[in-house]
C-alpha cells in the first residue's frame, strides 16, 4: 500500500490511504473485464527485482479505444529511466498481449522528443508504422503483414 501511496498516479501527487485503495480496485475492476482477445485495460506496476517491494513506475495495455488491438504504455519514475526497464516491459506487454490474452496486435506511441520511448518500443520488438499529424513517432506489433 505504501507504494501505490507514493507512485500512484504518475503525477506523484499524494494520496490517501483511502485514495490508494481505490485506485487499487479500480485495477481490479479493470483486469476482470479483460478476457481473450480483448483487453479493456490492464495496468501493472514495475518492480525492483531486487527488492520486488520497489515499485518503479506502471505499464500496461489500454484497450479503451481499440479492445482488439490496445495501446501500450509505460511511466517510469526519474531514477529508473534510460536504464533498459522501458525495453523489458515492452517485451513483457507483447507476450502477454500475445501468449495470455490472444490478441492480433498493439499499437504505441510518444512525443517525438521522447527518443528514450520510441528506442524502448523499437528494441522491444515494435515497428513505427507511421506518424501523427505533430509528427509523434507511431509504432505497433506485430508488423503489418505477419
Amino acid at each position: 500500500m505504501p507504494e501505490v501511496v507514493r507512485t500512484w498516479p504518475s503525477d506523484h501527487h499524494p494520496l490517501s490511504d483511502t485514495q490508494a485503495r481505490e485506485a487499487i480496485s479500480y485495477m481490479i475492476g479493470n483486469y476482470r473485464r479483460n478476457t481473450k482477445g480483448c483487453i479493456y485495460h490492464l495496468c501493472l506496476a514495475v518492480c525492483c527485482e531486487d527488492d520486488p517491494h520497489i515499485i518503479m513506475g506502471w505499464c500496461g495495455l489500454d484497450g479503451r479505444r481499440n479492445p482488439e488491438e490496445p495501446e501500450i504504455f509505460i511511466l517510469l519514475d526519474e531514477p529508473y529511466r534510460g536504464k533498459g526497464y522501458g525495453t523489458l516491459c515492452v517485451k513483457e506487454l507483447l507476450r502477454i498481449a500475445v501468449e495470455d490474452y490472444m490478441l492480433s496486435g498493439v499499437h504505441g506511441g510518444c512525443a517525438k522528443e521522447n527518443i528514450a520511448s520510441a528506442r524502448a518500443m523499437e528494441k522491444g520488438g515494435m515497428v513505427q508504422y507511421g506518424m501523427e499529424e505533430n509528427g509523434d513517432p507511431l509504432f505497433r506489433y506485430p508488423p503489418k503483414g505477419c
